[in-house]
């Protein structure tokens, strides 16, 4: 009886991973990086990291921006986000092949900054979708528009300004 009530919690935890991703497709957590609470109080939305879907070999993963930019797994990929939730977006219903491979070992970009050779996840979301299939996910807008009181000294620490522009996570649902 103990098995029978260890394997329904251990189900009810275990994220569910719909198997209709398609490359191109872009996907959001809640991140569990100590970042992620700025991320969602500065944007009022629980979505703090996102990537994009990439096949490779025939298996599913995720091109995010994290450490540096690489391809994750998309299962643990989701299991990385806390309580395995994520939610995706079709931006294209039509097939798409993501040129991924000059983005792979760049450095993530504390400084949110754009053009210069450093991406964060938005960014890297953003910059493959205007370049390769000529499609602005949204406009970027200045730091100070976001909910960011409180988080001056942070900002000046990762050498960020409040006028630069960015494109936050939830920018791209």
């Amino acid at each position: 009886m103990l098995l029978l009530i260890a394997i329904a919690v251990y189900a009810q935890h275990t994220p569910r991973i719909v198997n209709d991703f398609k490359e191109g497709d872009l996907i959001f957590q809640v991140s569990q990086s100590n970042q992620s609470p700025f991320i969602q109080l500065a944007t009022n939305s629980p979505w703090s990291h996102c990537g994009v879907i990439v096949e490779k070999g025939g298996k599913v993963y995720v091109l995010e921006a994290s450490n540096v930019v690489k391809l994750t797994p998309l299962k643990k990929w989701i299991s990385r986000g806390k309580f395995g939730k994520y939610k995706r977006r079709r931006v294209l219903n039509k097939p798409v092949k993501i040129r991924y491979a000059k983005y792979l070992g760049k450095k993530y970009d504390l400084a949110f900054k754009f053009n210069n050779n450093k991406y964060y996840c938005s960014e890297l979301i953003y910059d493959i979708f205007k370049d390769q299939f000529g499609i602005q996910l949204a406009t970027p807008k200045p730091i100070k528009s976001y909910h960011v009181f409180g988080l001056g000294k942070l900002m000046k620490r990762r050498g960020m300004d409040p006028n630069q522009k960015v494109v936050a996570p939830c920018d791209l649902l």
